[in-house]
């Protein structure tokens, strides 16, 4: 299951990366072993952009290349490991390279069942059409409060919310849109991402509404949802009062910063 989950997850970061180079100078996406390493320059100071995901022991041998990787276009190498991977030996290796861990997250799972939409007054889901496509990422580049000066981090999310095949989904309350979430879908595995709710509606029910709605969704062509979150942070509260379980813990190793 742990395997699945991390597939899911990395083909949707493949995808969205695929000819990047064309997009922002630097960008790249390489494989080294079973570790996929990606990059974007443009920003650097942004691990999810810029680590090699899934690293293991296996790898070790490996590690000055992935380090190199990122050290010719001036980005702080980073790897990710999972917890079923992670070690004492593989922890000892890491820090004797200079890396050290800088972020603590959790892949959650669940079964996808069609359960009951939370009723609340005045809110109502619908699934995104392509004529609201512009609609859906205006709003969640509010909800996510992206200055509007961040041109390289708003083309990168625009770019991975237009994904082939991606669902995407609208709350209102009262009639306003609110908030949106999307559902990605890869070999019976279904992903949620990209949910946020415009500041003035939080609290009020909205994501638990889209939880449910895309649980009833992906029941239909997936028998495994899993999704990422910040360990201990409120959508991984929220989700994990939803049905949603730790799959397994995922930590972020930086290195040290590229010599200029």
């Amino acid at each position: 299951m742990g395997q699945r989950a991390e597939a899911v997850i990395t083909s949707k970061a493949e995808v969205d990366r695929a000819g990047l180079s064309a997009v922002f100078a630097g960008a790249a996406l390489s494989r080294f072993g079973s570790c996929v390493a990606t990059r974007i320059p443009a920003l650097a100071d942004l691990a999810p952009y810029n680590k090699a995901r899934g690293f293991r022991l296996d790898e070790r041998d490996q590690l000055d290349d992935i380090t190199n990787f990122y050290d010719v276009v001036g980005v702080r190498p980073a790897v990710e490991v999972c917890e079923p991977d992670a070690s004492e030996q593989l922890d000892g290796l890491l820090r004797d390279a200079n890396f050290a861990p800088a972020a603590n997250g959790v892949t959650l799972h669940t079964t996808p069942t069609v359960r009951p939409e939370p009723q609340v007054a005045g809110l109502d889901v619908w699934e995104v059409g392509p004529e609201d496509h512009a609609g859906y990422e205006a709003l969640l580049l509010e909800a996510y409060e992206l200055p509007t000066q961040a041109l390289a981090l708003r083309r990168m999310f625009a770019r991975e919310h237009a994904t082939a095949g991606l669902r995407r989904y609208f709350v209102a309350v009262d009639g306003v849109p609110a908030a949106a979430a999307a559902l990605y879908l890869h070999d019976g595995t279904a992903l949620f991402t990209g949910a946020a709710t415009l500041p003035a509606f939080r609290r009020r029910g909205c994501q638990s509404a889209l939880i449910a709605r895309r649980l009833a969704d992906a029941a239909a062509d997936a028998d495994l949802v899993v999704t990422t979150a910040a360990a201990g942070s409120d959508s991984h509260q929220n989700l994990a009062h939803h049905g949603f379980a730790t799959a397994h813990r995922r930590t972020l190793w930086e290195g040290p910063q590229p010599v200029p």
